[in-house]
């Protein structure tokens, strides 16, 4: 009977680890598909990424991309390539595919990181990372931006699962086939970022080897097979792309957009060396709290000698990344994202340790994982109310965190952890849910939306070719892809007035300072070398600071303030994309 009773004991058991799995989960997933299918296009990432597909889909060149009609090569063009085949698999571009490719990398990058936490820590560990990752601020907050650091992250997280798998295998052949898997992913990482994805593995790489001391293991990382596997998706692109790419070009994608950003920064954000470690705190919350109590756990057991090979490699794969970043002058938020996997299975790995032990860390990790959750939900909340009148929404809101609330409570009385634990990713789901919809979702894009001004400058430009000078990727993006047409890029004064001058039918689209000049110096100094006069033929002011004028030239001394039949066109509709609603100023 005794035996009996155990083994029901152990199935029920059983049950409940698949029913808490779960619920992290769907705690984990919710949050990065909630949301995207009405969130419109922002700048600046958004917009460019979205309307490079789009040049690429109708051009069909899925080797050189364009922006605005010029190449651009600041990386390869993998991401975009996808994008651009869910346009085709629809027939149109739109937005909502192309934020439904964010999503789907994200989500790629879980299985990843469910796949390679079930082999190395159990399977509750790896539910714990999935959840420990997707809830992360940076993490949640990329898979709802159209961006190629989704597909990047997703590239490098298979690629730690494969260089898991090679580095745990004891036959040579099951080695090989592992690392060969491994190399095709940093391919494919190199598709979507050019050298920085390789680099960033290598230098996680090279921390685990000097750490294990495990250096011998590159002899069979570096055979004929994994080299191959690593080559074929590179040079799949490279060589068409270096076939057909000017010299100049070519000096853009090699030169200055992996050399440059590196040493100079280039057009990028220049920051100090320490800025990962502070940004660390809040792009990778809360999962960073953990950090600090799974980095002192791990210094124990080298101290101790106790096996810790998963450990060191979820925290060689997370720091050395990091260390790489620091070193060149451009820094972001969001260049970090390949590290955080590596990071959520370290952390991942001591609270599943703890929960497994019980006791009172367990209570206490339990307890402080639904007062955090509980502290973002009711943040969540009570911002859905503040920000919009009270509505269906706000009610489900707060019988959401009431219920999630009721569970944390009872978690607390009966001292179990785990359901402590997925009452707060459940609170956290809650608040991450409430961001990307109703009012603060609306908040948050009313602040950084252009697309209102690019409607009515759009609308007013009609049917004339659209014609753009020193514009930055939010004007490519907006001047093209809510019109369903290429606006050209014109980088140099002398050429753009004499497109204008020769083609009436064209008209000079500029994003300006609202306190700038008129009109830029270098198109007015253009023009009197032609003869001709620049003309604003009118402005269309934004949300903040920056507003949009449409430019024409007329000759001579002649100023004429708009042309003929102007206000007639003023009710022109935007050509719709992707079947969205096309903004009109018509009354």
């Amino acid at each position: 009977m005794a035996t009996e009773g155990s083994h029901h004991s152990g199935v029920a058991e059983r049950g409940l680890d698949r029913v808490w799995i779960v619920l992290l989960v769907v705690a984990a997933v919710l949050p990065l598909v909630i949301g995207q299918a009405h969130r419109e296009l922002l700048p600046p990432d958004d917009l460019r990424e979205a309307e490079v597909a789009r040049e690429m889909w109708l051009a069909g060149d899925y080797v050189v991309p364009h922006l605005a009609g010029l190449p651009f090569v600041e990386k390869p063009p993998a991401f975009q390539a996808v994008v651009a085949a869910a346009y085709a698999a629809l027939g149109h571009p739109s937005t909502e595919a192309a934020r439904a490719v964010s999503a789907a990398f994200a989500l790629a990058t879980l299985l990843a990181v469910f796949l390679l936490g079930r082999l190395a820590i159990g399977l509750d560990g790896a539910a714990l990372a999935v959840a420990l990752l997707a809830l992360s601020a940076r993490f949640c907050r990329t898979a709802h931006v159209v961006q190629l650091d989704n597909g990047l992250t997703a590239a490098i997280a298979f690629a730690l699962l494969f260089a898991w798998k090679g580095l745990a295998a004891e036959e040579p052949e099951a080695k090989r086939r592992a690392f060969a898997a491994c190399g095709l992913a940093l391919g494919l990482s190199f598709l979507f970022k050019g050298f920085v994805g390789p680099a960033l593995f290598g230098a996680g790489l090279v921390t685990y080897l000097a750490i294990e001391r495990r250096f011998a293991e590159l002899r069979l990382a570096l055979r004929p097979l994994p080299i191959a596997g690593f080559l074929a998706p590179v040079l799949l692109w490279l060589v068409p792309f270096v076939m057909r790419a000017s010299p100049a070009v070519l000096h853009a994608f090699f030169i200055d957009n992996h050399l440059g950003r590196a040493v100079s920064g280039f057009a990028s954000n220049v920051r100090p060396p320490y800025y990962y470690a502070l940004d660390l705190w809040l792009a990778f919350a809360p999962t960073c709290l953990l950090l600090p109590f799974a980095a002192l756990d791990f210094v124990r057991a080298r101290a101790a000698r106790e096996p810790a090979a998963a450990s060191a490699f979820f925290l060689a794969f997370g720091i050395g990344p990091l260390l790489l970043l620091s070193l060149p002058k451009a820094k972001d938020s969001h260049y970090a994202l390949p590290a955080f996997p590596a990071l959520a299975l370290f952390a991942a790995d001591w609270s599943a340790r703890v929960l497994r032990a019980g006791g009172a860390r367990a209570r206490a990790w339990g307890a402080a994982a639904s007062g955090v959750g509980a502290l973002a939900a009711v943040g969540a909340v009570v911002a859905t109310l503040e920000l919009g009148a009270p509505s269906l929404r706000g009610v489900a809101a707060g019988a959401a965190l009431g219920g999630c609330g009721i569970v944390a409570l009872r978690a607390l009385q009966r001292a179990d952890a785990r359901r402590g634990f997925v009452a707060g990713a459940a609170l956290f789901a809650l608040a991450w849910t409430l961001w990307f919809t109703g009012p603060i979702a609306a908040f948050e894009v009313s602040r950084r939306s252009v697309r209102g001004m690019f409607a009515a400058a759009l609308a007013a430009a009609g049917e004339r070719t659209v014609l753009l000078y020193r514009p930055d990727d939010g004007t490519r993006g907006g001047a093209s892809f809510w019109r369903n047409r290429t606006a050209e890029e014109v980088p140099d004064p002398a050429l753009l007035i004499q497109r204008l001058s020769r083609d009436r039918g064209a008209v000079a689209l500029i994003r300006r300072e609202k306190t700038a000049e008129a009109i830029p110096r270098p198109l007015v100094e253009a023009a009197a070398e032609l003869g001709m006069t620049p003309v604003v033929e009118a402005s269309f002011p934004g949300a903040g600071d920056h507003e949009l004028v449409l430019v024409t030239v007329r000759s001579g001394a002649e100023r004429a303030e708009q042309r003929p039949g102007a206000p007639a066109e003023l009710g022109v509709r935007l050509q719709p994309v992707g079947g969205e609603p096309a903004p009109s100023l018509a009354p």
